[in-house]
């Protein structure tokens, strides 16, 4: 039996099949891997959107961290491994927003980002 979807839609055949397989097979796509080509991986970073102004940022972190748990504990196993910080992003879908939380720290703390300034903490890292 398939596990339930909790989030709507999967955007790939594999990860459908991949919920077929039970309780015991947990996976997830890691959204982004930063890469520098002098540098190599810099930082992992998992993004979530589709949300339309703070206020909706705001109301539905507590939904987000209690859906995403597994999964950024996975993102932070992975990112220790690689000695890079692990960030989850969460953004409007317009990308004019972005709460950026450092997994390395409390997820109540975050760093609020508008879109050019979000480009340059990307750049930055």
């Amino acid at each position: 039996m398939s596990k339930p979807e909790k989030l709507g839609v999967r955007a790939s055949e594999y990860s459908q099949w991949h919920r077929t397989l039970g309780d015991g097979c947990f996976g997830v796509d890691l959204d982004w891997v930063e890469y520098r080509l002098d540098r190599g991986i810099v930082a992992i970073i998992d993004v979530t959107g589709n949300l339309n102004d703070e206020n909706h940022i705001t109301n539905s972190k507590q939904m987000i961290w209690n859906r995403t748990n597994m999964q950024r504990e996975i993102l932070e196993t992975v990112a220790k491994a690689l000695g890079v910080p692990a960030y989850f992003v969460i953004h409007t879908t317009d990308l004019s927003l972005f709460h950026v939380h450092n997994l390395a720290y409390d997820l109540k703390d975050f760093t609020r980002l508008s879109r050019s300034q979000y480009t340059e903490f990307i750049k930055s890292l």
